[in-house]
């Protein structure tokens, strides 16, 4: 099993070989209290399955809360936020595609290895670089804002 990946707030472990399996990437994920993932979209479908906690799930055009065991299907170019404000960290079972899965592999950081607190300039510069590289929509501070999510 691969190390816990720090991918911008977010841990994710990838649960598959991805050198050995190219048909689909899962991931186990944990979404510490007071993480958000900006409003954001990508070509790749993402199945998540709440195994523990509450998150807040952005799709499309609403909030919604989702518990253990919901599960949240988000097809391919589907715009997209999580946030979450519990004080517990939530535990997500993730189904995607390899391309996703070897996209946290370039963006991940060692979890053990990030300090607290907002990532670096520098760190944020090489995710938004990488994401565009690889055709993902990002949010702007505005689009974020539309939906309740302040960016800094």
């Amino acid at each position: 099993m691969s190390a816990l990946l720090d991918v911008m707030g977010p841990r994710i472990q990838l649960l598959t070989d991805l050198s050995e399996n190219r048909d689909y990437s899962l991931m186990k994920a944990e979404v510490p209290p007071g993480v958000i993932v900006p409003v954001h979209s990508h070509d790749d479908r993402e199945t998540f399955v709440v195994l523990s906690g509450e998150l807040e799930a952005f799709t499309e055009d609403s909030w919604r809360t989702v518990t253990a065991g919901d599960t949240i299907d988000i097809p391919g170019n589907v715009k997209h936020a999580w946030r979450n404000s519990s004080s517990e960290t939530v535990t997500l079972l993730v189904a995607s595609t390899v391309k996703m899965g070897e996209f946290f592999s370039e963006i991940g950081r060692p979890a053990d290895t990030v300090p607290p607190g907002p990532p670096a300039p520098e760190v944020v510069m090489h995710f938004v670089t990488v994401a565009l590289a690889y055709g993902y929509w990002l949010g702007t501070p505005e689009d974020n804002a539309s939906i309740g999510i302040s960016l800094g």
